[in-house]
């Protein structure tokens, strides 16, 4: 069973856990809606789903039967560590008026940046340059590029190289060495291509470039992004301003406006065909696609137990009054989260990389 922050909070008691999730939240389209499974221990191994079985018509008491199995990988997610301290002079709280006031503003700060980092590593997490954060959605999308002259095993999995991604992925059906160059890749689901003396079959994918060197958004590629989610629409579509500025612009060019609803703090929230467009102020406008150093990404995904979901231990955020530091004169309340994230399906996300203005 997932929960989010929102309702983990209406189970609390403690009023500062409250505030700080309430902080932590308000700002956060992605933590407003995100659930957390709660598991005990500390990591999740699970499958994710990489390509759906096959079904076929059988003639009548005749007919042969083959039997197709979705195909997955086993993946662990281990609970991370996010948190931080939250000091208060001892000083300033014998010459203010309102201690609590100060406390207060002082954790709010410390929320904030709890808020940030969760979101810049949803986003851009990669465990091999920091072993203690989880992967972001950037990585685990972009996957493993294909390679020149390289072994390959059945099973194995890759995209085309940067810039030329097409929404499908190419999954090793018969193991060999790739060519010393890349191959036009097939962009129907089923083709083949021979690689040197690798056979590789094409699958939907949850990849797509703008182009070598980037290109201008458009509403094109926002429509060829969404139908890359398989089993219903997107949840959210995550862009940076750069791109909902460009959005927004496109949109009016066309003679309409983009739709909006209320959100739970009865904020204004745009829709771009009926999906709910939010910010991450960590999507840089700046990635390098060929000879382009201006390009961005948009990340289309479902939430839940079935597509991107967080992990969290039973406790999800915790506040610590620690008390008086020896080596300073002040007090110390800590923040902590025991936190991770996971993608079950790679079907419920898809990114539109190398998005220029």
């Amino acid at each position: 069973m997932s929960i989010s922050l929102l309702e983990a909070s209406k189970l609390s008691t403690d009023i500062l856990l409250k505030g700080i999730i309430e902080t932590i939240v308000k700002d956060s389209p992605v933590l407003q809606e995100l659930p957390f499974i709660q598991i005990v221990g500390n990591s999740l191994k699970y499958n994710r789903e990489l390509t759906l079985p096959t079904v076929a018509w059988h003639a009548p008491v005749t007919g042969d039967w083959v039997t197709s199995e979705p195909t997955f990988e086993q993946v662990t997610a281990s609970l991370c560590v996010l948190g931080g301290d939250a000091d208060v002079d001892n000083f300033l709280k014998a010459t203010r008026s309102n201690v609590q006031d100060l406390e207060a503003a002082v954790i709010e700060q410390k929320a904030k940046a709890l808020r940030h980092e969760f979101e810049n590593t949803f986003v851009n997490g990669d465990s091999v340059v920091d072993t203690n954060q989880p992967d972001g959605l950037y990585k685990i999308l972009t996957g493993i590029v294909w390679a020149a002259t390289t072994a390959y095993v059945l099973g194995d999995t890759v995209n085309p190289t940067s810039g030329k991604e097409n929404g499908f992925k190419y999954v090793c059906t018969t193991a060999g060495t790739s060519g010393a160059s890349e191959p036009v890749w097939p962009t129907t689901e089923g083709a083949t291509k021979t690689d040197g003396t690798v056979t590789w079959t094409c699958y939907a994918g949850h990849h797509l470039a703008s182009g070598t060197d980037g290109g201008t958004l458009s509403l094109t590629n926002l429509d060829k992004l969404i139908d890359l989610i398989r089993g219903g629409k997107p949840g959210m579509l995550l862009m940076s301003r750069r791109s909902r500025r460009k959005l927004q612009n496109l949109i009016r060019v066309s003679g309409t406006v983009l739709e909006t609803r209320p959100g739970m703090f009865m904020e204004q929230i745009q829709l771009y065909n009926g999906i709910p467009i939010a910010i991450n102020d960590w999507i840089a406008d700046n990635k390098v696609i060929g000879g382009s150093v201006d390009c961005s990404t948009i990340f289309a995904f479902q939430m839940g137990e079935g597509g991107v979901c967080g992990l969290s231990s039973p406790e999800m955020l915790q506040v610590e009054r620690l008390g008086s530091l020896e080596t300073k004169d002040a007090s110390r309340t800590r923040v902590k989260w025991y936190t991770s994230l996971a993608l079950f399906g790679l079907p419920k996300a898809a990114m539109l990389s190398g998005v220029r203005d």
